[in-house]
């Protein structure tokens, strides 16, 4: 009786996690994100088909102040603060800096429809020459 009763509690149980999971997600993200290149930062712009992601965060900093950002669709990176890395190129001349962002629209975990992207950006070098003057006294 009591074993029939314990298997029942199973049943129920198991039932209720397939019918929890089974539900569909009402959200997706949609195109590629936008990103913009700026002095010391990359800003990355997503597109949901309802409600604006849970979390926009540099992989592997979830937990650090200015790396996570909650219910935007905005999320602006500072170089320093996520560990962006930074790589000098000889062809173009100029420094590239590169880092994964995690898009999660789910507020608990990170499920299938939940994206990751390697966000990259290239400063090219300019060359400039500079003329000027110099009036030496001796």
């Amino acid at each position: 009786m009591l074993t029939a009763l314990f298997a029942s509690v199973i049943v129920s149980l198991i039932v209720t996690s397939v019918r929890a999971t089974a539900s569909v997600f009402n959200n997706a993200i949609q195109d590629q994100p936008e990103v913009e290149c700026g002095q010391g930062i990359i800003a990355v712009r997503v597109r949901t088909t309802s409600k604006k992601p849970s979390y926009i965060f540099a992989k592997g900093h979830f937990h650090k102040d200015g790396c996570h950002f909650k219910q935007t669709d905005y999320a602006t990176f500072h170089f320093e603060r996520c560990d962006v890395n930074r790589k000098r190129e000889v062809n173009p001349r100029g420094m590239a800096y590169s880092f994964t962002v995690i898009v999660q629209l789910h507020p608990l975990f990170i499920t299938k429809v939940d994206r990751a992207y390697n966000v990259r950006c290239f400063y090219m070098e300019e060359n400039k020459e500079v003329d000027t003057e110099l009036k030496v006294r001796i």
